[in-house]
């Protein structure tokens, strides 16, 4: 298997994600160290494979498994798709809009010190759901009666 890019970087005779994982151990979530320890066997031939054999010229084909993880860059785009089309189905046909709420560069440090994190997380989160409310509640005169039950029905769930 040729490796991409993200592989070679973890992964080539420097050992970046060993040194990091090392230094970092206590800090990295079981998830990841699972993702990464998958991504690192994807596609690799020892790992194990399927065999094609052509019944006209017998022509071998080894096809290798994949680890259809979310970090990989190969198997995460097909499991991104489906996972569109799945919510897609799932979703009202209405205006849907994302919103992100960012801590500035400058106050990053601040809230993730383990003396305010919790605090000062849980107050930004708050603040954010309450803006929300206030957007939509403001918004919802507009809206039809139907419209309406469905955001009550989807608020009181």
């Amino acid at each position: 298997m040729k490796p991409n890019i993200l592989h070679a970087i973890f992964f080539d005779e420097y050992q970046n994600w060993e040194k990091f994982n090392q230094r970092y151990t206590r800090r990295i979530r079981s998830v990841v160290k699972r993702e990464v320890k998958k991504f690192r066997d994807c596609g690799d031939l020892k790992k194990g494979y399927r065999l094609f054999v052509c019944e006209g010229c017998h022509d071998v084909k080894k096809v290798a498994f994949r680890c259809k993880g979310k970090f990989c860059p190969t198997c995460a785009t097909g499991e991104s798709q489906r996972w569109a089309e799945i919510a897609a189905n799932d979703l009202f046909t209405v205006t849907h809009r994302h919103v992100i709420f960012t801590i500035d560069e400058g106050l990053r440090k601040i809230f993730l010190k383990d003396n305010y994190r919790k605090e000062l997380l849980k107050g930004l989160m708050d603040e954010a759901a309450r803006i929300l409310l206030d957007f939509f509640n403001w918004r919802i005169y507009t809206l039809s009666a139907t419209q309406k039950r469905l955001i009550d029905d989807f608020l009181v769930k």
